[in-house]
């Protein structure tokens, strides 16, 4: 799949292209460090797989495409251009261009160390405000996971902060789906119960992957290791093991937020306002959510119409 945009290196991808090293690879496409030679800037380039006959890829490759233009978040990885590979006819390759985050992914991270609470407060705090941006747009992200979050230095000395990225399997909520109906997308260690049963997702499936994230980073593992099935059934099985030193705060954040009732989790917005608490807290501890979520009762039964005076008396 490299092989051909490594060896046209030399010619201008786009007419304005310079192809650099790779910085990361996917199922569907490679990402490049590159050079805007009209510009002059640097940016990361994302080059999809040759183009298939298969509607379904083409339909999410330009979803991608169409979905990121539409974001403008300073938590969310900005999109510059996209245009369409044709330095081999036979072989034309969608691709998109987006700022170069000079930084490592929260999985680099984790691998070096588990994080202190105060970090772990920024970056999830920073994460759920992307998350209630693209929410409230009807977005749905589908696979929040270490990999997916850049962490970007801003001043020395400070917690790096986060840029959440890739929404190739995203999807609009309610719209027509990008994947074919009842099949398993998303990265297996961090699946929400409901998209390991393949049923309908919402918003709450993008905060029960962050609290799995999020537990990742405290502990140092990944909770639902294992295979893709072994990973999906893990979950619908048991509840995420919390260590018992961490903060009671903490504690119930994280099983809010992994709840297997998707109407048990906290929204985005929620979420956020609580992690922002652990920011200026002493100790780090987050805000305590509402014990009880709102939920919509059905409407009380009509009362039959009262007679009327005039009708007291008929015979």
């Amino acid at each position: 799949m490299d092989s051909s945009p490594n060896s046209n290196k030399a010619q201008l991808l786009g007419g304005r292209y310079r192809l650099g090293e790779v910085i990361g690879r996917g199922g569907m496409a490679s990402v490049y460090s590159a050079k805007d030679m009209n510009l002059g800037r640097d940016v990361a380039l994302k080059l999809f797989a040759p183009q298939s006959a298969d509607p379904d890829e083409l339909r999410r490759q330009e979803a991608e495409i169409e979905l990121l233009a539409t974001l403008n978040h300073p938590s969310l990885v900005t999109l510059f251009d996209a245009g369409t590979d044709s330095r081999i006819a036979e072989e034309p390759r969608p691709f998109l261009t987006m700022e170069l985050v000079d930084g490592q992914d929260l999985r680099a991270r984790i691998r070096h160390s588990p994080l202190p609470l105060d970090e772990i407060a920024v970056i999830g705090a920073g994460v759920s405000d992307a998350l209630a941006y693209v929410h409230s747009l009807g977005i749905i992200h589908r696979d929040i996971k270490p990999a997916n979050i850049l962490l970007v230095p801003v001043r020395p000395g400070e917690p790096l902060r986060p840029k959440l990225t890739d929404f190739g399997i995203a999807r609009l909520v309610d719209g027509t789906r990008l994947t074919a109906t009842g099949t398993m997308v998303g990265t297996a260690a961090y699946l929400s119960p409901e998209q390991s049963r393949g049923a309908d997702l919402g918003p709450a499936s993008d905060i029960y992957s962050l609290g799995l994230v999020l537990l990742e980073c405290i502990k140092g593992d990944v909770e639902y290791p294992g295979s893709a099935v072994e990973s999906a059934v893990a979950r619908l099985h048991r509840a995420p093991a919390i260590p018992g030193s961490v903060p009671a705060e903490w504690a119930q954040l994280l099983r809010a937020m992994t709840a297997l009732d998707p109407l048990d989790r906290p929204s985005a917005a929620d979420l956020e306002v609580a992690l922002r608490h652990a920011l200026v807290s002493p100790a780090s501890l987050p805000g305590l959510l509402a014990e009880e979520r709102t939920r919509v009762l059905p409407a009380p039964p009509a009362r039959p119409p009262r007679p009327s005076p005039a009708g007291l008396g008929a015979s």
